[in-house]
């Protein structure tokens, strides 16, 4: 059995090893330590890693801390983001397909053209963060906060934004067809050519009624929208 000095000594060799490593790869540096990459990293800091296009899919990086990372066409794909930190992460054409993001704290990231069909976002941070023509279909975003997000030409058709906050949140030419937006708070945003086809609207709150026709004011307000003066 291996004495504590001898456990040290194992462990100061092994920092040793990854120190002096010709490379920089996340799965080279982890496969020296040991380390699987997709289970061994709950809770780490991994902020400004590179894992630009790296295959991520199904990963444990609960609690994970990713600031400012670049995460640039990474495949995410049904991965387990609970409580994560992405603040200011670069996520652009990356894969969140399924992934579990609930809480997690994405303020300021750019997720453009990124996929995140069918995620959880329950209770997540979306504050000032980018998701321009990004794909968010059928995703739950329940109580999420999305003040002043970018989610222009966005797809959101089907998805759940049950009291979610979009205030001052750009939705100019996104979809929200079918969407669930009960308890949705819109004041201040943008919606030039939004599509709200199909979408429950009940209790939704809104305040700009420039962005629509008399008779589209009229539809919302009928399917239970609230407009504030």
């Amino acid at each position: 059995m291996m004495t504590k000095d001898q456990s040290l000594q194992l462990l100061l060799d092994l920092i040793e090893q990854v120190k002096t490593a010709e490379t920089d790869d996340f799965f080279a540096l982890a496969k020296i330590a040991g380390l699987n990459p997709l289970q061994d990293f709950s809770e780490a800091n991994l902020s400004g890693i590179d894992l630009r296009s790296k295959n991520m899919a199904k990963a444990d990086l609960i609690e994970a801390t990713l600031v400012g990372a670049s995460l640039i066409s990474t495949n995410f794909t049904e991965a387990r983001l609970i409580s994560s930190n992405l603040a200011h992460a670069n996520l652009t054409d990356a894969t969140l397909t399924g992934a579990t993001l609930i809480n997690a704290d994405l303020s300021g990231a750019i997720l453009v053209n990124a996929t995140l069909d069918s995620a959880n976002l329950t209770g997540a941070i979306l504050t000032d963060a980018k998701l321009s023509y990004a794909d968010v279909r059928r995703s739950t975003m329940t109580s999420a906060d999305l003040n002043g997000t970018k989610l222009s030409e966005t797809n959101l058709s089907y998805a759940n934004l049950r009291r979610a906050h979009l205030i001052n949140s750009d939705l100019s030419g996104a979809s929200l067809y079918g969407a669930d937006l009960s308890g949705a708070d819109l004041r201040g945003a943008i919606l030039s050519d939004t599509d709200f086809v199909g979408a429950n609207v009940e209790r939704t709150r809104f305040n700009e009624p420039r962005w629509f026709s008399r008779e589209a004011k009229r539809d919302l307000i009928q399917r239970g929208a609230i407009f504030e003066a």
